[in-house]
């Protein structure tokens, strides 16, 4: 009885760290993944309006 309970224990502390660690990764996840959406939003910003600025060159290249 007593190698159980101390397997449940063991048990009980090896989910607790994962569930710890795993919240960690959702927080840093999150961190991230907003990140990446300022980035890209930026980027597309900075493209559209090197874009709008690169057709008047190409036109002028062009012609």
């Amino acid at each position: 009885m007593y190698w159980f309970l101390l397997f449940l224990g063991v048990v009980a502390v090896w989910l607790l760290v994962l569930a710890l660690l795993a919240l960690k990764l959702w927080g840093q996840t999150k961190a991230l993944t907003r990140e990446l959406v300022a980035a890209q939003s930026k980027l597309e910003q900075a493209q559209s309006q090197a874009g709008s600025g690169q057709t008047r060159g190409d036109e002028r290249v062009r012609a």
